[in-house]
């Protein structure tokens, strides 16, 4: 199948790669960041990096053919047949004179990995699969989509059709169509393409969330063991990293009546936690599953973490030695000892092996990866840049991370320039994240009911640690501060990404914190590791259960992933076509469902979603509900003359408004109805505004439905699904109050 040839060109595009840039990448699994020797898999590294390596190269070559061949008739065709043709050409020539070269790289490599790693891969693989196939499948013939996920899987799916059935290049967003494309996209492109190529829409998205996902497991492995130098703060890493510290679970049980407590948690299907939307799943696997793009930028940032880490400790071990030399020195000549800061500034900021470059392609490589990841998640992007910058200040070779900084802000600013015509972040000081009050004691109080004893283990393990280590733990910890202090979208919560990130990497502290109590051989710190791990693992693995009870089969949202409405604006729809609808979301019935999922766009989608990338839904808000009440014909006109609006969608969720009152007669009395099905209110009619009407028709002939009383009973099932929708629209609530 092409889909799952276009993956395997891309890992063998990124084995040329990595392997021609890069004469022994091998190597730096064989020991730590401390010269320690460790001995793991190169596999472990080598996969991920050839995976994101030959995905940004691939996809991206790709995405610039289809948008220089927009104008024919199948743009991603002639890319596919171009960029594939070219990268099996390069990876059979390259791959030739490597083995030629060097013969079997991976040599041995299967044999150092042990039992216990074969049987977490195992547990890994096992776990991740079960995530994205049960959040999303095919059952009974029907698109199944999760019910902790389908709301967002809305846009993710709609963006992807509008690749793999559409002409979306240049690319605009499907639920904010006739402008610019602010939300990162090109995971969903990868992910459109494979549909494109063959695969089933639901093994297009989760075939390559699932090698991300096991691959950042496998790069966030590689960093705790070359940090640390023991596979077992790497095993360590891996179960925290999954299952999260928090208070919730237990703050749940103190609330649940005496007697009823198995039962309940038993019972229990919501998410836990009482800090601000924890209800949504916002900390725990859930949202891997719901973001499928933040795995892969993730192995993007491990990666390169591995590779600059080295020049840091580096200059730490020069530095090192230095202060020894001149405390030696102030010894013998009995003369004061100079502060270290004074050490610092003069044989590191003010030196020569401060700055100097002395590997050009680590840098020129780490800064293309790092811009070329920027649509695929952003957020991680500037995580990234945050670690690196504080990374850089203490470490030798400054000019190789000004080489990464400027080449990812190059591509950055170009990916922007291209995309994105109006500003692309509004950067605001917002103290406090989601705490409550916004001060100190509100912050501190979040953190402590947020992440449970979490920050107090990374606190006895930053007073336990050596400098270079407690620099290290600072420079890993700077995302989450950002996330405290800064703003870059109108949604606060999106910051949870970057309180994300640094918990992932500060992870590997705890871990050395657990292991460190086991490595004592006492019975009681024994006791005291087995509790540790107990109460930094708790939540998270009850969040497990929360996430696999939610997603049942019996709970799934249902949907068609091909009918006549999707058959028909495929046909009759171009890459500048708009239909004007309700505001919708994937939801559990109706047919704008069919719209979503065909990828076209929609003058204006869900307001959430919009808003929170950015868009100003409410001026857009305006003009819909002045269409759709408008009484007069002439006006209509007019209105819709101002807008780029090729279709306008009438249905129930239109008929049901609690924001305008319906005036179908006018639109239909107006422009051609040209497709319709189904009967009374829920008749789904869409009229072309090219198609206007200068003339008398028999509106009765046409069922035009009108109910004086809205009807809001449409939802078979709203004890099942409606305290989800009831979320969105109290957040819209207290998004338009503010």
């Amino acid at each position: 199948m092409l889909g799952i040839f276009y993956l395997v060109l891309c890992f063998l595009t990124g084995f040329c790669i990595i392997e021609t840039v890069f004469k022994n990448f091998g190597a730096l699994t064989e020991s730590s960041f401390y010269g320690k020797k460790i001995n793991i898999s190169s596999m472990y590294l080598r996969l991920p990096a050839y995976f994101v390596t030959g995905v940004l190269s691939v996809t991206w070559l790709l995405y610039i053919f289809c948008c220089i061949f927009r104008n024919s008739s199948n743009p991603i065709g002639i890319a596919n047949a171009i960029v594939m043709t070219a990268a099996a050409v390069f990876s059979g020539v390259c791959m030739f004179f490597l083995i030629k070269r060097r013969g079997n790289i991976f040599k041995g490599e299967g044999k150092k990995i042990t039992t216990v790693e074969i049987i977490i891969i195992t547990a890994v693989c096992l776990l991740v699969f079960y995530l994205m196939f049960k959040t999303l499948g095919i059952l009974d013939g029907k698109l199944k989509i999760g019910l902790s996920v389908f709301s967002d899987f809305s846009t993710h799916l709609s963006m992807m059709r509008s690749f793999s059935h559409g002409n979306n290049f240049p690319t605009q967003y499907t639920f904010f169509g006739g402008e610019d494309v602010k939300y990162h996209f090109m995971f969903q492109f990868l992910c459109g393409n494979l549909e494109y190529l063959g695969l089933r829409l639901d093994q297009a998205l989760n075939i390559p969330s699932i090698l991300s996902m096991i691959l950042s497991y496998s790069m966030l492995f590689v960093l705790a063991v070359k940090l640390t130098g023991k596979k077992s703060i790497g095993y360590i890493t891996l179960l925290l990293y999954t299952f999260r510290s928090s208070h919730a679970l237990f703050e749940y049980i103190l609330t649940i009546p005496k007697g009823e407590v198995a039962k309940t948690l038993y019972e229990t299907v919501e998410f836990i936690g009482s800090t601000e939307n924890e209800n949504w799943g916002l900390w725990n696997l859930n949202v891997y599953c719901n973001q499928r793009h933040l795995s892969f930028s993730l192995i993007v940032m491990l990666l390169l973490l591995v590779l600059v880490l080295p020049v840091f400790f580096e200059g730490c071990t020069r530095l090192l030695l230095k202060i020894k030399e001149i405390n030696e020195k102030s010894v013998s000549e009995n003369t004061r000892k100079p502060f270290f800061i004074e050490i610092f500034i003069k044989e590191s900021l003010l030196s020569k092996s401060g700055w100097l470059i002395k590997d050009y392609k680590t840098a020129v490589f780490t800064g293309l990866l790092l811009g070329a990841s920027g649509f695929f998640n952003g957020a991680v992007l500037i995580g990234t840049v945050i670690v690196l910058f504080f990374v850089a200040a203490g470490s030798d070779r400054r000019l190789e991370f000004v080489i990464v900084a400027g080449i990812a802000g190059i591509l950055s600013l170009i990916q922007s320039k291209c995309f994105i015509t109006s500003q692309l972040f509004d950067p605001q000081i917002y103290y406090g994240f989601l705490s409550q009050p916004k001060n100190l004691a509100g912050a501190i109080n979040y953190v402590w009911k947020l992440m449970g004893i979490l920050p107090v283990v990374l606190l006895m393990q930053f007073v336990a640690s050596k400098g270079p280590r407690k620099y290290i733990m600072a420079c890993f910890s700077m995302p989450m501060v950002f996330a405290f202090f800064v703003s870059l979208t109108p949604d606060i919560s999106v910051n949870h990404k970057y309180v994300m990130m640094s918990i992932m990497l500060l992870d590997i502290f705890a871990a050395v914190y657990v292991v460190g109590l086991f490595e004592k051989k006492d019975v009681w710190y024994c006791i005291l590791g087995v509790l540790a791990t107990f109460f930094l693992t708790a939540t998270g693995i009850f969040e497990f259960y929360i996430v696999a009870r939610k997603n049942v089969d019996e709970r799934a949202m249902r949907y068609a992933y091909q009918d006549e409405i999707m058959e028909w604006i495929w046909d009759n729809s171009d890459r500048d076509t708009i239909f004007l609808s309700a505001n919708y979301y994937l939801m559990y019935g109706g047919y704008g469902n069919s719209l979503i999922l065909s990828g076209q766009k929609m003058y204006s989608g869900w307001d959430y979603f919009s808003w929170s990338a950015g868009y100003d839904v409410g001026a857009r808000n305006e003009i819909v509900e002045k269409i759709y009440s408008c009484d007069d014909k002439n006006r209509l006109y007019k209105l819709v003359e101002k807008t780029d609006i090729n279709y306008i969608v009438v249905d129930r969720v239109n008929r049901d408004s609690e924001t305008y009152d319906l005036n179908e007669k006018t639109i239909a009395s107006a422009y051609e109805r040209v497709f319709t099905t189904d009967s009374g209110i829920d008749r789904f009619s869409i009229y072309d505004v090219s198609k206007k009407i200068d003339y008398d028709i028999d509106l009765e002939s046409m069922d035009i439905y009108e109910d004086p009383e809205p009807d809001f009973d449409f939802i078979d099932d709203w004890d099942l699904y409606g305290d989800l929708y009831e979320d969105y629209y109290d957040y819209i609530d207290d998004y338009e109050e503010e």
